[in-house]
């Protein structure tokens, strides 16, 4: 008897499931799996699903790490798999190269070169090649009034304005770059809202923490927005928290893909406590919840460090990749209420980039220049 096929919405909901590494593999087993990996609505459930990975990068080499917190059920480990990172160029220097993700895609800065962006499970990669030289990368984000999602990056030249005749001073020109058109449109806004740190991408929006521009006397923080659709900055709300001391450290993060987290790191105490939305962003007024309160032992401090930190919050458990301050080297936190696991990964680097990001199987859009990986 010949065996029964399962039914379409059955395979489905079996592989929406699973691993990228594992349907990477499946896509070669029938033309019927591949096309249903390749089906909009899958993308959709799988990306829906899939739990957040690290991609890390070398001057030479890309690893993606995946945290598992179930294996064992109480002792969570990592696993760290080198891909594939044959771009078009490579950065001389990481202080001078940006990763960063939008809607799951990791967009690469090249400085004063371009821009790529990657898809490393497809093996896909395109391009943006500076016109201009001297535009300095930002975020990217797109205007979410389009449906086929028109790419836009945000960044700035830097300027000279002289001032009476006897000396130049420094400002920066803020400027538009449309991926599709190619086009670079230059912003009229004032110095004092640019981004101070790292933009998040978030629904084709970027946001960041900042002092108020309101506030003459910068006692006062606040979350801030360029939206792409409009080609705005905005408030967009203010902190849940209030920062005491001059030093305490902000991050941002998604939380449940739609959603936004706030790491606050107390200065003085080295406490850190966790905010997330209660719900997605944009459909409601933003309200916070005190997620989790985590002890101060064995948590390093994160003010300027050297590679940066990044989070993400799964199950109440804290994330966490930056570099260690005795070595140097990539470490990796994984913090809740009963325990906090310190895993440092021996890569005989102490110069790196990192970001959070969600593997998927979205192809890359055709308005950047395809090249082969």
């Amino acid at each position: 008897m010949a065996p029964e096929n399962l039914p379409w919405d059955l395979e489905e909901k079996i592989l929406s499931g699973l691993p990228p590494l594992y349907l990477v593999r499946f896509r070669t087993v029938s033309q019927h799996w591949n096309a249903l990996l390749n089906d909009t609505r899958f993308i959709n459930n799988h990306l829906a699903r899939v739990r957040p990975q690290i991609i890390f990068l070398t001057d030479s080499k890309v690893y993606s790490i995946d945290i598992d917190l179930c294996r064992g059920g109480v002792d969570p480990t990592i696993e760290v798999r080198e891909i594939p990172s044959d771009f078009p160029y490579q950065a001389t220097d990481l202080t001078h190269t940006t990763i960063t993700t939008c809607d799951g895609f990791l967009f690469r800065d090249f400085w004063k070169q371009g821009v790529a962006i990657w898809n490393p499970w497809l093996r896909q990669v395109g391009w943006i090649e500076y016109v201009d030289k001297d535009f300095h990368f930002c975020g990217v984000g797109y205007d979410r009034t389009r449906a086929d999602k028109s790419y836009k990056i945000l960044g700035y030249f830097n300027c000279l304005r002289t001032v009476s005749n006897t000396y130049q001073v420094g400002y920066k020109k803020v400027a538009v770059y449309e991926c599709a058109s190619h086009a670079l449109k230059f912003l009229d806004v004032p110095f004092k809202q640019w981004p101070n740190m790292a933009p998040l991408s978030l629904n084709g929006n970027l946001y960041w923490v900042t002092s108020n521009p309101e506030d003459t006397h910068r006692h006062e923080y606040v979350i801030r927005s360029f939206d792409f659709s409009s080609e705005m900055f905005k408030t967009f709300c203010l902190l849940p928290c209030r920062k005491n001391h001059s030093r305490d450290e902000f991050l941002l993060a998604f939380y449940k893909r739609d959603g936004l987290s706030l790491l606050k790191q107390c200065y003085v105490t080295g406490l850190i406590e966790i905010w997330v939305t209660k719900n997605k962003i944009g459909e409601e007024e933003v309200e916070w919840i005190n997620l989790m309160t985590l002890p101060t032992s064995n948590l390093p401090m994160l003010i300027n460090k050297l590679c940066g930190v990044s989070y993400f919050i799964s199950d109440k458990t804290l994330i966490m990749c930056c570099g260690d301050d005795e070595t140097g080297a990539a470490c990796f936190y994984i913090v809740r209420e009963d325990m906090c696991k310190k895993i440092q990964i021996d890569l005989g680097i102490v110069r790196f980039s990192h970001s959070v990001y969600l593997p998927n199987f979205i192809s890359v859009p055709s308005e950047f220049r395809p090249l082969r990986v």
